[in-house]
């Protein structure tokens, strides 16, 4: 558990949010970890301030955190009811390709494979290739690579693991410049 989860986690034991605190402790498989910080992102949003202050605010401004997570304890069943229905809808979809057969799912992993082979075959063959050829292949663009991928993504995995790939490029590019 990270160490906002543990903080917000300790406030809820004291307080009595045992819902906040039952969801944030949960500890098995990926499924956890991402109600886990659904919870730390609504009590950032509550307590107005993006989750990563939570651990000073907590330092300068307890009550105001405290307040924020009775305000995420009001909405921890309507978020684990959410989360629920998200999985449910990831096993019909799962159960509605295996009754469909092969065919109909071959675009999602034959995607995955021609991918694969794309990147593979742009960063480790073709240099070796052209470092040996009399007349280089001309390589295929990055962006062209990456726009492909994103429209993979997207369609086989929803926006909104684009969007979380959006997010973290754009915090590595933001660290960037504040270096």
């Amino acid at each position: 558990m990270s160490a906002i989860g543990t903080i917000i986690g300790g406030i809820a034991a004291e307080i009595g949010a045992t819902t906040v605190k039952r969801l944030i402790e949960q500890r098995a498989g990926k499924g956890a970890a991402e109600i886990a910080g659904t919870v730390i992102d609504v009590v950032a949003s509550k307590a107005g301030v993006p989750a990563a202050e939570l651990p000073e605010l907590v330092s300068t401004d307890r009550k105001r955190v405290e307040d924020a997570v009775m305000a995420a304890e009001a909405d921890g069943p309507e978020l684990l009811e959410l989360w629920s229905k998200g999985l449910e809808g990831q096993f019909a979809l799962m159960e509605a390709e295996t009754r469909e057969g092969f065919w109909k799912s071959f675009w999602r992993w034959g995607w995955m494979y021609l991918l694969a082979i794309f990147w593979i075959w742009r960063i480790v063959i073709l240099p070796i290739v052209n470092a040996n050829a009399v007349v280089p292949i001309e390589a295929v663009e990055w962006s062209i690579l990456l726009t492909l991928t994103g429209w993979f993504m997207s369609l086989y995995m929803g926006g909104h693991t684009l969007k979380e790939l959006g997010k973290n490029v754009a915090a590595l590019a933001r660290d960037r410049t504040l270096r």
